[in-house]
This record gives structure tokens, C-alpha cells and sequence, in this order.
């Protein structure tokens, strides 16, 4: 016969099936308490097509220059990324991507019409190239650079930098090429000063 002892100052060590009780009731606490303080997965973004050249032409002028993602942080060449110019002299750049039967697409999606300008070229100036500055080293790619001749006919390269749409569908790096990777925008705009 079993006899149960009552708790005293003598007999205060809980059973083992005392104790995995508590832990269970430890766990169901935590985790309701964390479903009701929003730990959730943080959702991606929808993705943005890649569309004809034509359409994004256009939308953003003629197709003028073509270079490289960096890839400062990651081995290999970044995407493809393409540099349009519209009547008003703004220059967008924007994800590129050649099919296997080597159709030319671009991505631009809608808000990136309404986005920030992350930059600027000298007024008056031609992009005639664009690429990327050496890294001293074969892990990446460097930050992307414009070549420029100016209305004098001097030459010289600009670093550009890009920025991500923060609204709405995005352009991503197809996903044959590796990890889901959200690729950047460059807007640039003429400033009169003819500065660097």
C-alpha cells in the first residue's frame, strides 16, 4: 500500500512526473505568450515580373548601358542590371535578365517610378559604358561605376549607388542563380553644377 506524504519541512522535493508536469505547463505558456506578441515569419515582398525590353523602354526611355550588381559581400558576378534614359534626362537603372533563347527582360516594377533618387550624373554628360571598380580581390564584384564624357569631351568614371523598392512587388535575382536575393534600383538625375 502506497501512502502519500504531505508536504512539511521535511519533504519538499517534487516527483519526477511533478516536475515534467511544470515544464510542460512552462512550455504551453511560452509559447501561447509568444503567439500573442507577434513572432511570426516575416513575409517577402511579391515579386515583380521580368518583361519585354520594348515595355520597359517605353515606360523609361532607350536602353543605353548595361553592367553589374556589386556583389561586395558574396563570391561571383552580380545580376545584370541596365541603364535607361528618358526624355526629362533621368537615368534608370534597373534589373536586367537574357533568356536561353537570349530575349533581353527587364524589371521595373510600379513603384519604383515614384521611388527615390539615389543619385546624380553632370548635366550635359553622355554615359557611354558601365562597370565595376576593382575589388583586389576575386570573392565579388565592385560598387558599379558610369563612364562619362562631359560636354567638353573629357572622360571619367562615377560611382553609382542603388537603393531597394520598399513598397509593393519587387525584383528579385532569378532563383536558378542562388539564394533569393532583392536586387536594387538606381535613379539618377542631372545636376547643373558639372561636378563630380
Amino acid at each position: 500500500m502506497s501512502r502519500i506524504l504531505e508536504p512539511s519541512a521535511g519533504n519538499v522535493h517534487p516527483t519526477p512526473l511533478l516536475l515534467r508536469f511544470r515544464i510542460e505547463i512552462v512550455f504551453v505558456i511560452a509559447g501561447a505568450a509568444m503567439s500573442f506578441t507577434g513572432c511570426k515569419a516575416r513575409r517577402e515582398p511579391p515579386r515583380a515580373p521580368y518583361v519585354s525590353l520594348a515595355i520597359v523602354e517605353a515606360a523609361y526611355g532607350p536602353l543605353i548601358t548595361a553592367g553589374n550588381h556589386p556583389t561586395g559581400d558574396q563570391n561571383g558576378t552580380g545580376e545584370r542590371v541596365g541603364f535607361f534614359q528618358d526624355p526629362n534626362s533621368s537615368v534608370w537603372g534597373l534589373p536586367l535578365f537574357i533568356t536561353s533563347d537570349g530575349a533581353i527582360l527587364a524589371c521595373a516594377p510600379p513603384a519604383v517610378h515614384e521611388a527615390g533618387v539615389t543619385g546624380s550624373i553632370p548635366a550635359g554628360s553622355t554615359i557611354i559604358g558601365a562597370t565595376n571598380e576593382p575589388t583586389g580581390f576575386r570573392g565579388g564584384t565592385g560598387n558599379l561605376e558610369l563612364l562619362l564624357r562631359d560636354s567638353r569631351g573629357a572622360m571619367h568614371s562615377q560611382e553609382v549607388l542603388g537603393a531597394q523598392v520598399t513598397t509593393g512587388p519587387v525584383c528579385r535575382a532569378p532563383d536558378l542563380h542562388g539564394p533569393r536575393l532583392q536586387l536594387y534600383y538606381y535613379r539618377l538625375t542631372s545636376r547643373a553644377d558639372g561636378g563630380r
